[in-house]
C-alpha cells in the first residue's frame, strides 16, 4: 500500500481557505481493524494530507467537525499511515460507512451518501468490466495470429471499453455537480475529430494542436475540488512535460493562461503558483530558470500570501535579482580582471566566435577533470574560440603553478582582483566548476554546462546560425 506523505504546505493551504459554515459527521463500522486510532486523509495535488483523527472502539469510529470538509476524494488511513479505502466527500457530509477490511476493496455500504452510492456503483461496474476484459485477453493469447476469432474477440473488448466510457458520460450528464462526475471529467481525454485524417494522410500537427487546445476542456480550474483527486496533478505534469513544447516562452504563456482561469484567492491558484515556482526554480533544464524569474516577477514581487513566509518570499526575490542578468539570451555581465601578470583583461574585449567563460579552482577535484576535458577540446578544434578562465582560489601561487604545469594556454584571470565587482553575484556562482558559453556578441548561449557537452552545444548553435 502507498504510504501517506504529509506536506506542511498542503496543511497550510488546507486550513487557510475557509469553506461553508456547516459541518461534517462521518460514522464508520470497520470489521478487521485492529488499531485504536485511524485518520481521515485526502488528496491535495501531489500530496496526501491528514484532515482528521478518530479513536477506534471495537471497530467503531467517527470523524466530525464544525466546518464542512473540502469536497473531493478522501480515504481512511491506518495508524501505520497506510491507505485502507477511498470514498467521496461531496455535499452530503453526514453519512455512515460499514466496511469489512478483509473483503475486496470495492465492497462497502453507505447510509446517507448518494455521492458514495454513485461512486461505488461505478466501482462495481468497472470491476465486472475488467473481469470480462481479462477473460477476453486470455482467450486472445491462446489463438494463433490470423485466426478469424481474433477480430470478434477484439470487437467485444472494444465494445466493453465503449460501454465503460458511456457509463461515465451518463454519470456526468445525470449528476454534473457530483464529485464523481468531477473525477471522471479530470480523467477525460480530448477526442480528436476524425476530419484530421484527410485523403488517408494524418495531419499530425493539426491533430496535436487540437489536442493541446482542448486538453483542459473538461476541467474547470476555478473549481478547487479537482485538487482533491489522485489524478489532477498527474494530468498537470503530463501537460507541462509531454504536451506543451519545451520552450520557456511557450511554458510561461500557458502558465499565465492557467493561473488567470483560477479564482483570485482560490486554493487552485495558490497551488499552481507554488507548483510552477518550485518546479522551475529547481529544474535542471538549462533555460527554465527564465520561468522561475517570470513567476517571481509576476506573482510574488508585489503580492504577499498568508501561506508564504515573508522571509522566504524576500529570499525568492533576491534570488531572482541575482539570476536575472545571466539568463539564456542575456548579454553577459562585464568582467575586468587581472591575469597572471596583473594585467587587466576585459571579457567583452575578447574577440572570438565563441568564448568559454570558465569559473574554476585548482584545488577542486571536479574542476581538474573539467579543465582537462576543456583543454583537450580547445587544443583539437578548428573553431574560433577562446577561454576566459576565472580563478576562484585565494592562493595565487598554486593557481599559477597549475596553469604552467598543465599548459593552459587560455586567458587566465584572477577572480579576486576585479574592477567589475563580485563575480559570485554577477554570474550566480555558488560552487565550481561553472561553464558559460558566449557567442561573438557576448550573448549567453548556454550555461552550467559540463565540459563534455560543449562540442554538441556549439555544433547546434552553428547550425542554427547557418539556417
Amino acid at each position: 500500500m502507498k504510504k501517506v506523505c504529509l506536506s506542511i504546505l498542503t496543511l497550510l493551504f488546507y486550513f487557510h481557505f475557509s469553506g461553508q459554515e456547516a459541518g461534517y459527521h462521518i460514522n464508520m463500522q470497520l470489521d478487521g481493524y485492529q488499531d485504536n486510532i485511524a485518520y481521515l486523509g485526502n488528496y491535495f495535488g501531489d500530496k496526501l494530507a491528514i484532515s482528521d483523527t478518530a479513536v477506534v472502539d471495537k471497530g467503531m469510529l467517527e470523524f466530525s467537525g464544525g466546518k464542512p470538509l473540502k469536497q473531493g476524494v478522501y480515504f481512511l488511513v491506518s495508524l501505520q499511515k497506510k491507505k485502507l479505502f477511498e470514498f467521496m466527500v461531496g455535499d452530503d457530509q453526514y453519512f455512515e460507512i460499514t466496511r469489512d477490511l478483509m473483503d475486496s476493496p470495492g465492497k462497502a455500504q453507505f447510509t446517507g451518501s448518494d455521492e458514495n452510492e454513485l461512486f461505488y456503483a461505478y466501482l462495481d461496474y468497472n470491476r465486472a468490466s475488467y473481469i470480462k476484459i481479462r477473460k477476453l485477453r486470455s482467450e486472445i493469447q491462446t489463438l494463433p495470429e490470423g485466426n478469424d476469432s481474433l477480430v470478434i474477440l477484439q470487437a467485444e473488448m472494444d465494445e466493453i471499453n465503449k460501454e465503460s466510457i458511456d457509463y461515465k458520460l451518463q454519470v456526468i450528464q445525470e449528476h454534473p455537480n457530483s464529485v464523481t462526475a468531477m473525477l471522471f471529467n479530470v480523467m477525460r481525454e480530448p477526442e480528436v475529430p476524425g476530419y484530421f485524417n484527410t485523403g488517408g494522410r494524418h495531419d499530425s500537427l493539426s491533430a496535436y494542436l487540437y489536442y493541446r487546445n482542448h486538453y483542459w476542456e473538461y476541467v474547470d480550474l476555478g473549481d478547487d475540488r479537482f485538487l482533491r483527486t489522485p489524478v489532477f496533478h498527474k494530468k498537470l505534469e503530463r501537460y507541462m512535460n509531454d504536451v506543451l513544447p519545451g520552450h520557456p516562452d511557450s511554458l510561461i504563456n500557458e502558465i499565465d493562461v492557467m493561473i488567470a482561469k483560477t479564482g483570485e484567492k482560490s486554493e487552485m491558484r495558490n497551488y499552481l503558483l507554488w507548483y510552477f515556482t518550485n518546479t522551475y526554480e529547481t529544474s535542471k533544464v538549462m533555460s527554465y530558470d527564465k520561468i522561475f524569474v517570470h513567476m517571481v516577477d509576476t506573482y510574488f514581487t508585489e503580492q504577499s500570501y498568508d501561506w508564504l513566509n515573508p522571509i522566504v518570499q524576500q529570499n525568492m526575490i533576491n534570488r531572482v535579482n541575482q539570476m536575472r542578468n545571466v539568463l539564456i539570451g542575456a548579454y553577459a555581465p562585464a568582467l575586468v580582471m587581472a591575469d597572471t601578470a596583473n594585467k587587466l583583461i576585459s571579457l567583452h574585449e575578447v574577440e572570438a566566435q565563441y568564448v568559454i567563460l570558465f569559473f574554476w579552482s585548482s584545488s577542486c577535484g571536479e574542476c581538474q577533470k573539467e579543465v582537462e576535458t576543456v583543454n583537450e577540446q580547445y587544443k583539437n578544434t578548428d573553431i574560433d574560440m577562446k577561454i576566459y578562465a576565472v580563478n576562484t582560489d585565494t592562493v595565487f601561487s598554486k593557481w599559477k603553478n597549475y596553469i604552467s604545469k598543465h599548459e593552459l594556454d587560455w586567458i587566465n584571470v584572477n577572480g579576486n582582483i576585479s574592477l567589475t565587482g563580485d563575480y559570485h553575484r554577477l554570474y550566480d556562482i555558488y560552487s565550481t566548476p561553472v561553464i558559460y558559453l558566449l557567442d561573438d556578441q557576448k550573448t549567453i548561449i548556454a550555461k552550467r554546462l559540463s565540459a563534455d557537452k560543449l562540442p554538441a552545444v556549439i555544433s547546434r548553435n552553428r547550425k542554427e546560425k547557418t539556417k
